[in-house]
């Protein structure tokens, strides 16, 4: 008992059992004293043994720094000639190894839960890439095809950055970029948004999509475009991202909508937000407003 609470037995030896705690305890010490009591009431009113159901109770360290611990009490009676209860044996085990061990195995099964879940949700993703991505040739296909599966992997290796937190607006943003542009060709700027998991793979997607038809069409294919993709958090929540280009070929509304365009306002809409264009002369406008669920 005495090597378990960093004491000496000296120090515990004639003090009665609720005795050794502070008078004025802080909460979980109250606690784990309120435990014990009536753990050993049950006993002297049943006259049977109670199992003491584990609880934390943090003893000092090596460093004096409170190590949290954890423990369980078997308290048994024991009977006089008249049948009642005399003394009572309590028998006290340190288990914090058996908690954290099993804390390490929930965390694991949460986690292999939680890494199936995503897998099968991008297998998924990968199939309608697939199925409704449309091009000129083989060669087109597979290139729209590979640029979509890549832009999945960097949202899951940002979620994985963050251990699947979530991930950085802007993280996002120039992972989608950097793939497809050069860095001077375009600007950043907003405060600091951590996207929620749920919504880092839709995000990235976006952008993706917004910067391969600007490679394709838009400011990113000529040598004086530029783009500018700029943030914002609004009071009430939620955010407000503008997409700017300029200096790329003369632009005009397309006369169809493809994959692309729709996926961006299914994602947009799986973000809880809509996208609008403005198909300017100069370069596609385009502004993304979320909703506080953000």
């Amino acid at each position: 008992h005495a090597a378990a609470f960093r004491t000496t037995p000296q120090a515990l030896e004639g003090w009665g059992v609720f005795e050794v705690f502070p008078d004025d305890p802080p909460p979980a010490i109250a606690e784990f004293v309120a435990a014990v009591r009536t753990s050993l009431d049950t006993v002297v009113a049943t006259r049977a043994a109670d199992n003491m159901a584990v609880r934390a109770y943090a003893v000092p360290g090596s460093d004096g720094e409170a190590d949290e611990r954890y423990w369980s009490a078997a308290n048994a009676p024991v009977l006089g000639p008249d049948g009642e209860v005399s003394h009572i044996v309590s028998a006290v085990q340190d288990v914090t190894g058996e908690v954290m061990e099993r804390r390490s195995e929930e965390a694991r099964t949460l986690l292999m839960r939680e890494v199936d879940h995503r897998a099968r949700n991008a297998l998924t993703v990968v199939q309608s890439f697939v199925r409704l991505t449309t091009a000129a040739s083989l060669e087109d296909f597979r290139r729209v095809v590979e640029g979509r599966v890549e832009a999945l992997a960097r949202a899951q290796t940002s979620l994985a950055a963050r251990r699947w937190e979530g991930a950085s607006l802007r993280d996002v943003i120039e992972g989608a970029l950097a793939a497809l542009s050069q860095p001077g060709k375009y600007s950043l700027s907003g405060p600091q948004v951590l996207l929620r998991a749920e919504h880092v793979q839709a995000m990235s997607m976006v952008v993706h999509e917004l910067a391969t038809n600007a490679a394709k069409y838009g400011a990113l294919s000529t040598e004086g475009g530029a783009l500018d993709i700029s943030w914002t958090t609004p009071p009430g929540g939620g955010l407000s991202l503008v997409w700017s280009e300029a200096g790329g070929p003369p632009v005009e509304p397309p006369t169809r909508e493809g994959f692309g365009s729709r996926l961006i306002t299914q994602l947009s809409r799986q973000l809880g937000g809509e996208v609008a264009y403005a198909w300017r002369p100069e370069g596609l406008r385009a502004e993304l407003t979320l909703s506080p669920v953000i």
